[in-house]
């Protein structure tokens, strides 16, 4: 790794910890303030409760445009310190208004700690793909997020901890754990690399509500964009929803004091972060939003069995758990999105955005949660049902917008467990742009796998035949596949070469196995001319692909029939390379060699699995010291033992002899003599 690259990924770890040290401190101020206002001011629960969010909220309905323009006009990193560094004071302002018992003064430093955390926002997740790169993103929003909502949930729990565990109702020994915990955050963000800033102007305006709806509605052009950008904040939304939520059905239903109603949440917080994680690792190097529709079934659920589940602790924390789990995998990819997607230039802009609508939403959720409670006197468990009803609906809206992302997911896990795929030249591959990938044609499932190596949508080219068959139809349309056929006339085979060119146009990869069908014998054949119509005269490149390894699975001819048999192993190791970019004026020919090349590192690849002839001796010999080894026709023979004692000598002597040389030939019969030298 490069030392460029090593002092990035070292910056996006002292990022991390900033993050966690800054929402576990936010949190746990939060409910401090709640648990003093509730126990030693003996204000109403559901009131103070309902007020804090709101506090909580307000400042990021305020001043998220603000700091969107922030984030794009100066160096991301220079206003996460400033932001650590007003929160240092807050905290510290904090600790005398405990002193002093005023509720009026803690609601305003809490207002302003929420305004650090605004302003810190955009600048956290803006400069994610600038220290670790867009092939990183989701391993890295994976990791983020499951800190970032662990420290949210032990930030809620921890007031409740120390108070009836350690402290003792001392609430100044924890505002000055507060304190510490800002403290380290400031450190560790001193530690981040200074980013260029983008240069953009922004304006700031008090017509800031107009500006960022304009945004949203701009996303437009970019539907995957906006849709991401809303996900988003209904996830905001439910959680703040579930968190309010669940002191209530802790003290109602549960029977537990409203500090212990606290001890759910770290339930909640390692569920959240093994989802978090196993998002990052379903994803891969990709961003996959067909995990989002799969976490917004298990919250509907979860929060509907929340209504239905027997009343006692074993059976709740099990659900709880479920739940954060399900939070881990609806957040992650489209976190990772909205960074992946959102222009550079315009990154800031965006993600305010998405941080005024993510805290719309959660000041809906405290409107909601009032309305429910204190009005309509709904209890907790029907609490749940109203918004797993809400999911459900967000759920159904997902798979129908999304079917083709989330059909994709399904079709990669099932790829993924059959299949272990070895990539190489992935950078050769346009994050951006259209291109046409020509690749050989092993298997029925050569379009599976060279979907899974991607992160972009890929549209295939496949014969009209196969696209037409009646059962599989309906997959292939989502996958926007175009088929074609050598029987069309002459005018419907334009029409598919054209509808191709436009899908390249458009910014789509395309892909064609140019050998026009399934090799039979494990070699590839030539190139069917026309494919190289679609990219003439185009800007567009050429990417060969190689899939090796494949001939011998049981979706090739290996067998001599497809299915024949039963796999030999799983899951079967395969190679998909993809080698240098091309002109668009490439001959066929050309491409075929360029593709054959590949066909070489494939080789090379599956080499390196394999041990050398000097380690099978020695691990042989190891286990087989006074075996027979080898013999010859003169009556030599030699045990292992022997065999890697004098391998070890002759190579000695070899060295000495040919120090000044790079390479020697030896020439000796087949003997004894002749293999120990070839070992040694």
């Amino acid at each position: 790794m490069f030392i460029g690259q090593r002092r990035a990924m070292s910056s996006f770890g002292w990022l991390n910890v900033t993050q966690f040290f800054g929402a576990l401190n936010d949190n746990a101020f939060k409910m401090l303030v709640i648990l003093f206002l509730v126990d030693s001011l003996q204000i109403e629960r559901d009131t103070t409760q309902t007020i804090a969010s709101l506090v909580f909220v307000v400042p990021f309905l305020l001043f998220s445009h603000a700091a969107g323009v922030l984030a794009d006009r100066y160096s991301k990193r220079h206003i996460i310190v400033a932001t650590k560094a007003s929160e240092l004071l807050v905290m510290l302002a904090g600790l005398v208004a405990l002193l002093i018992g005023n509720a009026l003064l803690l609601y305003v430093l809490l207002f302003f700690m929420c305004i650090q955390s605004a302003l810190f926002g955009p600048s956290k997740y803006g400069v994610i793909p600038e220290l670790v790169g867009e092939h990183r993103l989701s391993q890295a929003n994976s990791l983020l997020v499951s800190l970032s909502y662990l420290a949210i949930i032990i930030g809620t729990f921890i007031p409740s901890f120390f108070l009836d565990v350690v402290f003792e109702n001392n609430y100044i020994a924890v505002a000055l754990l507060c304190v510490l915990m800002s403290a380290i955050g400031l450190f560790a963000s001193s530690r981040i690399e200074v980013t260029p800033a983008t240069g953009v102007r922004g304006k700031f305006t008090p017509w800031f509500v107009v500006d960022i709806f304009k945004t949203l509605v701009g996303l437009r052009r970019d539907r995957y964009l906006q849709l991401a950008v809303l996900g988003s904040s209904y996830f905001l939304f439910l959680a703040a929803f579930i968190q309010l939520s669940l002191f209530s059905y802790g003290d109602e239903t549960l029977g537990l004091s409203t500090t212990r109603s606290g001890y759910l949440f770290p339930v909640a917080a390692i569920g959240i972060g093994v989802g978090a994680l196993l998002g990052g690792r379903l994803s891969g190097r990709n961003i996959e939003l067909g995990i989002v529709p799969l976490g917004a079934l298990g919250l509907t659920a979860c929060c509907f069995l929340l209504n239905i589940v027997p009343e006692n602790i074993p059976a709740v924390v099990s659900v709880v758990f479920l739940l954060g789990l399900s939070s881990g995998l609806f957040i992650v990819p489209l976190s990772a999105f909205i960074q992946y997607r959102a222009p550079r230039e315009r990154r800031g802009e965006i993600l305010a955005c998405c941080n005024f609508m993510s805290f719309l939403g959660a000041a809906l959720s405290a409107g909601l949660f009032f309305l429910l409670s204190k009005i309509l006197h709904v209890t907790p468990g029907h609490c749940f049902l109203v918004v797993s009803a809400l999911t459900a609906i967000l759920a159904l809206i997902t798979l129908i917008l999304l079917p083709d992302f989330f059909i994709r997911f399904c079709t990669l896990l099932i790829t993924r467990t059959f299949y272990r795929i070895k990539m190489g030249g992935l950078d050769n591959v346009p994050v951006s742009g259209g291109a046409l990938l020509v690749s050989n044609h092993v298997t029925w499932v050569d379009a599976l796998l060279i979907s899974a190596t991607q992160q972009r949508r890929v549209r295939f080219i496949m014969a009209r035949d196969i696209y037409e068959t009646w059962w599989i139809n309906p997959l292939f349309k989502l996958m926007g596949v175009l088929p074609i056929s050598a029987n069309d006339p002459p005018r419907q085979v334009v029409a598919s070469l054209k509808a191709a060119r436009e899908a390249i146009d458009d910014g789509y990869l395309v892909c064609i196995f140019a050998e026009g069908a399934l090799t039979r014998n494990g070699n590839m054949h030539g190139f069917r001319p026309g494919f190289d119509r679609i990219v003439k005269g185009s800007s567009a490149p050429i990417i060969p692909v190689h899939i090796g390894g494949a001939w011998g699975s049981i979706f090739s001819y290996y067998h001599g029939k497809l299915l024949s048999v039963l796999p030999r192993r799983i899951p079967y190791s395969v190679s998909v390379l993809f080698g240098e970019p091309l002109a668009s004026s490439t001959p066929p020919e050309a491409v075929r060699t360029a593709v054959c090349e590949l066909s070489c590192d494939a080789v090379e690849m599956r080499k390196k699995r394999n041990r050398t002839l000097n380690e099978l001796v020695v691990h042989k010999a190891r286990r087989n010291w006074f075996r027979k080894s080898m013999g010859d026709t003169t009556g030599k023979q030699l045990s292992f033992g022997k065999v890697l004692i004098s391998a070890i000598a002759l190579g000695d002597l070899l060295r000495k002899e040919t120090d000044e040389d790079d390479m020697i030939g030896i020439v000796m019969p087949a003997s004894v003599a002749g293999a120990l030298l070839n070992v040694a």
